[in-house]
């Protein structure tokens, strides 16, 4: 009866102390607290207020249930345009994926648009999304003061970033200096490309975004000519002579008496 009156003391003793600071299990460790900032752009369901809802779908995982834009159809070169985009959860996202936007021109071209809030560089990026809730993605958009296109249109949607494998542990150098350098070729680390999430429903360009807006840049042919005849007055300008520079000139046949 004591051997068992101790073995019962020695659990209860655990039950206590021991098991109140048991490690936590993979991936449940505790998030850091989010600044009141950052926590303003998660939304516990889509607001009623969104200037343009729209439903663009990728791949079960993400949504693009909306965006804000200013201003809103038209944006000359240099200028500055505001957006912001409403993503929502639907599905858990790998580590790696990332927001992007782009400017698609008409012929094709497409400008990379840097982006750095949280969204797409700190505490609320993809990976640590939750299903159901709806993250705010907010940008500052610089257009291209040399953009020689009518109009562009916004792009946005889920990419990795192209990530280089692990390189393998070092190994001995072969003594042959021929063997050296083709085991150098064959180690040499090579880089794995972009993941799009695709288009499942929803308005969707040639690389796997959703088109969100088309703006006009008020560049016509006119201007275009304009600023051809432009540069090509500054390159011809670098021909003239150095200012201060006096003029030769033929002298004078002298003129006859009168």
């Amino acid at each position: 009866m004591r051997m068992r009156a101790l073995a019962v003391g020695l659990v209860a003793l655990c039950v206590a102390t021991g098991c109140a600071h048991a490690p936590a299990k993979e991936g449940e460790a505790e998030k850091p607290e989010l600044s009141p900032q950052v926590k303003s752009l998660v939304l516990d369901e889509a607001p009623s207020d969104i200037p343009h809802p729209i439903f663009i779908d990728f791949n079960g995982r993400a949504e693009l249930i909306g965006y804000a834009l200013e201003p809103e159809t038209k944006a000359a070169p240099g200028s500055q345009v505001s957006l912001k985009l409403y993503w929502r959860s639907s599905g858990k996202l790998d580590a790696g994926y990332v927001p992007f936007t782009e400017l698609v021109l008409p012929d094709g071209a497409r400008l990379n648009v840097e982006g750095s809030g949280p969204v797409r560089k700190g505490e609320l990026v993809p990976s640590n999304w939750e299903q159901g809730k709806v993250y705010v993605d907010e940008l500052q958009i610089t257009v291209p003061p040399d953009i020689d296109a009518a109009r562009f249109s916004i792009v946005a949607g889920l990419k990795t970033e192209p990530t280089a494998p692990e390189e393998p542990a070092a190994e001995p150098e072969p003594k042959d200096s021929k063997k050296a350098d083709k085991k150098a070729e064959e180690t040499t680390p090579g880089t794995f490309g972009v993941v799009y999430l695709s288009v499942l429903s929803g308005q969707a360009d040639s690389k796997h975004g959703g088109v969100i807006a088309t703006l006009e840049t008020g560049v016509t042919s006119s201007s275009l000519r304009a600023r051809a005849a432009k540069d090509d007055k500054k390159a011809a300008g670098g021909l003239k002579r150095p200012p201060g520079k006096p003029v030769s000139a033929k002298p004078r046949p002298p003129q006859p008496a009168q």
